[in-house]
């Protein structure tokens, strides 16, 4: 019975972040078009990139639970993008989605976290590593596909990369706070 639930804990954590992400995904798209910020889905890097926030809340809850629901997410992600799955993909999803986890251990020396080890302080520092990580392998990752027509915008675009998965996370926070304060006030 333990593996059951295991197996199904799994499954469902794995579920709800493959949608979470897609949701998120698609929210920032339609916003940042109708704020003309961007003009396609193909969102190479965001200055506001909420979907790195639900990867750090994602992997500050679930754990080890959701590394394959945030790898099939990137994958679907980076599909819907520019419409072809390939090499460059699967790659670019396999160090989105391990650049939280490495940050997480770097903090905390371990992948599961207790939640009264969560602070606003470890977030942040937890956002930024991982921020550093993903934009560093992003744009490495873009490079070596030869992504960029030239390699001077190794810089621009990891500045952009990181201020969108800071921005990103802090956006994605601050909702979720003003969110869960809502609920207390309607409730009482």
């Amino acid at each position: 019975m333990g593996k059951l639930n295991s197996l199904i804990k799994f499954f469902l954590i794995t579920l709800l972040t493959i949608t979470t992400y897609y949701l998120i995904n698609k929210f920032q798209i339609y916003f940042l078009k109708g704020l003309k910020v961007q003009s396609s889905e193909n969102l190479l890097a965001s200055f506001v990139y909420l979907p790195h926030g639900l990867r750090v809340i994602v992997v500050y809850i679930f754990g080890s639970y959701s590394f394959i629901g945030l790898l099939l997410a990137h994958i679907i992600a980076g599909v819907n993008g520019i419409n072809d799955i390939n090499f460059f993909i699967l790659t670019a999803a396999l160090f989105s989605t391990i650049s939280p986890f490495a940050a997480v251990y770097l903090v905390f020396n371990k992948f599961k976290i207790q939640l009264k080890e969560i602070k606003l302080k470890n977030i942040l520092v937890v956002a930024i590593i991982s921020a550093i990580l993903n934009s560093f392998f992003s744009v490495s990752t873009r490079l070596l596909f030869d992504f960029y027509q030239t390699k001077e915008v190794f810089s621009f675009q990891f500045f952009q990369f990181f201020i969108g998965d800071i921005l990103g996370v802090l956006f994605l926070f601050l909702f979720i706070i003003l969110f869960i304060n809502l609920k207390k006030i309607i409730i009482k």
